[in-house]
């Protein structure tokens, strides 16, 4: 990934509260709101061992694996929301300064308002099957003005992966498979289920986090606290 300063504030704030952000469309009528998660906007939400399993399924992307985690810090991303653009540094830098205790796992959230971003879902997903997901996920998040309302996504990716020294033939086959196209679209199901309220969407253990200014120490005290107690 690429690196930048850690602290960066993101520019704005939603108006049902957390870091800025792209939202997600309105829940169908017919939906169930957990308790916690229509109490309040700026309530903070928590999930069942159940919806734990939906999470952070055994086989989600992970960006940082220990053999013992202390921890999980799951992000639900669309590559296409410039605010995740922004999270990208946080994440970064949480990796450096706790992947070898949290397990950091990253979710696909194409949300559907956006053009191209399951497609680029779809390459960083084709990427990380030739362990690059995350020089993949930089490329995307670098040169998002280039691409988000292009015509020819297919070729703008295709060049990040030849940039990438990936082997195309593969590139190219994972990105149009259906393999790749059912797990974006697992993941899509798995945020719509749980009524993710947009992305960037954060959840350290159970509990989702609410980022207020967008700084950096709004994940570095949960995340302390969370090893705290471990």
């Amino acid at each position: 990934m690429h690196r930048t300063a850690p602290t960066l504030v993101l520019a704005s704030l939603l108006a049902l509260g957390g870091v800025a952000s792209c939202a997600a469309p309105d829940p169908a009528p017919e939906a169930t709101v957990t308790a916690e998660a229509s109490a309040s906007a700026s309530a903070v939400t928590s999930f069942t061992a159940e919806q734990m399993d939906q999470l952070a399924p055994a086989d989600a992307r992970a960006i940082t694996n220990p053999d013992n985690p202390q921890a999980t810090l799951v992000l639900f991303t669309d590559y296409q929301c410039p605010y995740c653009a922004k999270m990208d540094t946080l994440i970064q830098q949480a990796q450096d300064d706790y992947g070898d205790s949290v397990r950091i796992l990253v979710r696909n959230y194409p949300l559907p308002k956006h053009l191209n971003a399951e497609p680029a879902a779809r390459a960083v997903e084709a990427a990380a099957e030739q362990g690059a997901l995350e020089e993949m996920a930089s490329s995307v998040f670098e040169h998002q003005q280039d691409w988000k309302t292009a015509s020819d996504v297919d070729s703008i990716f295709a060049s990040y992966a030849e940039d990438l020294n990936l082997d195309m033939d593969k590139f190219r086959a994972d990105y149009a498979s259906e393999a790749i196209k059912e797990r974006v679209a697992r993941d899509l199901q798995d945020a719509q289920e749980l009524q993710l309220k947009g992305t960037p969407t954060l959840i350290l253990n159970d509990q989702e986090l609410q980022l207020q200014s967008g700084a950096y120490s709004e994940i570095q005290k949960p995340l302390d606290e969370a090893l705290a107690n471990n």
